[in-house]
């Protein structure tokens, strides 16, 4: 194991569950909201692969190959459950309309897939502390000491 920035995971996931919450309180009617839900779906892939990639690099696991192979990664390695797998492969995919097809986001579905999917999201800082304490062997995986 080389050094997890537990500190770091931590900011990430908080901010991660931020966003989650303002998703599903919220509601999008005006060109504003849909900026606003495609900046907030798009940090919430970016903070997904970005804590994927800090359990893969700080727990020596395998090299991915692409963002979809980081869930693979956590799902191999039982960071994250198999069955939510789906959901953080689809999420992925809204990655490239996100980032360079951002002039022809159908709105209504990202807004319905974080809908059908929201229970499932709400669980990832679940399952990265408990990867960390089950690892790490500390009470609270949150703590660099």
């Amino acid at each position: 194991m080389y050094f997890v920035d537990q500190e770091k995971i931590r900011r990430t996931l908080i901010f991660m569950t931020d966003i989650l919450d303002t998703l599903r309180n919220h509601s999008y009617k005006s060109k504003i909201d849909y900026l606003a839900l495609e900046r907030m779906a798009h940090i919430f892939i970016e903070g997904t692969l970005d804590v994927g990639n800090m359990m893969i690099d700080g727990f020596i696991m395998r090299d991915p190959g692409s963002y979809e192979d980081i869930i693979d990664i956590l799902v191999d390695e039982k960071v994250i459950p198999v069955e939510e797998e789906g959901a953080y492969k689809a999420l992925i995919l809204w990655r490239k309309p996100l980032v360079h097809d951002y002039q022809t986001i159908d709105h209504k579905s990202l807004e319905q897939f974080f809908k059908e999917n929201l229970n499932i999201f709400v669980h990832f800082s679940d399952w990265i502390d408990k990867y960390l304490q089950n690892e790490l062997g500390v009470a609270n995986a949150f703590t660099n000491k």
